[in-house]
Order: C-alpha cells, then sequence, then structure tokens
C-alpha cells in the first residue's frame, strides 16, 4: 500500500456542489488559478504524426461557489496508522479499523462519498463541519502522549498497517509528525466553520 491521503478545506455550500457534480472534483483540487498548458502546434503536430497525439483533458468550468483556495494537510503515508490508533479501542478484530465510524474512524469513514470522483483508492469525501467538530473534540482530548499508549509493534504489523517495518523505533516518530499538525488542522477548520474534503491518491 502505499496511498497517500490529503485533507483540503471547503465551506458547505462547496462540499454539497462536490457530491451533486463529483466531476468538479478534479477542479477542486486544483489551484485557483490553474490554466491548463497550452501545447505549441508544432508539438501536437508531430505527436498525430507519431501516433502519440492525445487531446487535453477538457476541464469543466468551476462555478462561483466552487471555493478551490482552502487550506490543505498532507497526512502523507501516516494515515493508516493515525487510523489505527485512533479506532484501536473500538476494534474487534484485525483490519476492522476500515470500518469504524466517526469521529473515532474519522480519516477513512466520515462524510459523504463524491460518487464518481475515484481517482484508483476510492472516491473522495465531502466531510461537513459538524463531523469535523466532532473529530476535533475526540482530537483535543486525545494528546500524542494518549495515542502512543496505545502503540503495539506486533498487532500493528499482524494487520499490516502502512509500512508494516513497526519494529523501527523511527516508524512511530513518523507518525508522531504528522499528528499535532493534524489536531491543528482540524482545530482550524472547525474554527472557520469549515468542512473538508478527504482524498486518497
Amino acid at each position: 500500500m502505499s496511498m497517500i491521503m490529503t485533507l483540503k478545506q471547503a465551506p458547505a455550500a462547496t462540499l454539497d456542489l462536490l457530491v451533486e457534480r463529483p466531476e468538479l472534483a478534479v477542479v477542486f483540487w486544483m489551484r485557483p488559478d490553474y490554466t491548463p498548458p497550452k501545447q505549441p502546434g508544432w508539438v501536437k503536430w508531430l505527436a498525430r504524426m507519431l501516433g502519440g497525439y492525445t487531446p487535453p483533458m477538457e476541464l469543466p468550468e468551476a462555478p462561483p461557489e466552487l471555493v478551490r483556495d482552502g487550506d490543505k494537510l498532507d497526512l502523507d503515508k501516516s494515515w493508516h496508522a493515525l487510523q489505527w490508533l485512533l479506532t484501536q479501542p473500538l476494534s474487534r478484530s484485525e483490519g476492522d479499523e476500515w470500518e469504524i465510524p466517526p469521529p473515532e474512524g474519522f480519516l477513512l469513514s466520515a462524510g459523504e462519498a463524491i460518487e464518481g470522483s475515484d481517482h484508483g483508492y476510492g472516491d473522495d469525501r465531502a466531510v461537513p463541519p459538524a463531523e469535523v467538530a466532532r473529530f476535533d473534540d475526540l482530537l483535543q482530548r486525545m494528546s500524542w502522549s494518549d495515542l502512543r499508549a496505545r502503540f503495539n509493534a506486533g498487532a500493528m504489523t499482524a494487520a499490516q498497517v502502512f509500512p508494516d517495518a513497526w519494529g523501527d523505533p523511527n516508524e512511530i516518530e513518523y507518525v508522531k509528525g504528522f499528528y499535532d499538525p493534524l489536531r491543528q488542522f482540524i482545530a482550524r477548520t472547525r474554527a472557520e466553520s469549515l468542512g473538508v474534503v478527504i482524498q486518497l491518491s
């Protein structure tokens, strides 16, 4: 598994729009000032001659209510370990950290699927402000020391929690480096009454 998780802030109106029009998800993740690069005519001519021309992807026009400038948080590959540690008290069998509902299971189960936005690892999910607030309540009650106390190298290896090398002490330090940024990001998002879109890519 080499998936990367990214969270991006969005107001409720944008979340509703993405669920209604999932084709806009690709635009949502682009910078507001992004414009597709134009190929010079001779490049397209040469590509056609060599049989390798692919027309540029047509991007849908972004309506005014599609807010695209929200802050982002990249959890890199730490998300699976964070999900396992957050859900461990509720787990009944190895691997069911994927099934735990929010707030504990927020990273993998919060929100509503933006059906049709799949980038190969499942659809993006639109998480409303109310669910962000519940997750914030959980995170503010739980310090890294609390989460670290749940660490179990053998159980995490058996559960195939990425990167599946928990005998190396550097791996838990890697996860620690993402926990405080996650808490701060969720707290800021709540303070601004925003939701988030979660993507695995």
